[in-house]
């Protein structure tokens, strides 16, 4: 799958780097959740970890093919990681 960032999105990230993004999205242990904005778009919220562990919300829109964007990145809340711990328990 190739990424593209969605225009002007690395200048306004904010407590996740770029580099972390990247990490996060090459995880190849990942938890796709499918998701819709208030407008009824879709989009897939990828929950994973950085290669440091650190554990990141990676939001992604498919934009054809195999090519998504991303449009968000966020460090996840602890009730969040507490529902990626689970999952990775029963995902290992």
């Amino acid at each position: 799958m190739g990424y593209e960032w969605l225009p002007g999105l690395i200048a306004i990230l904010r407590s996740v780097e770029e580099y972390e993004v990247l990490q996060a999205l090459d995880n190849p242990h990942r938890w796709p959740r499918p998701m819709r904005d208030q407008r009824g778009n879709a989009f897939i919220a990828i929950w994973t970890r950085t290669n440091g562990g650190r554990p990141v919300i990676v939001t992604i829109r498919l934009i054809g093919g195999l090519d998504a964007q991303i449009v968000a990145a966020r460090p996840m809340t602890p009730a969040e990681t507490v529902q990626l711990e689970q999952w990775e328990q029963d995902h290992e």
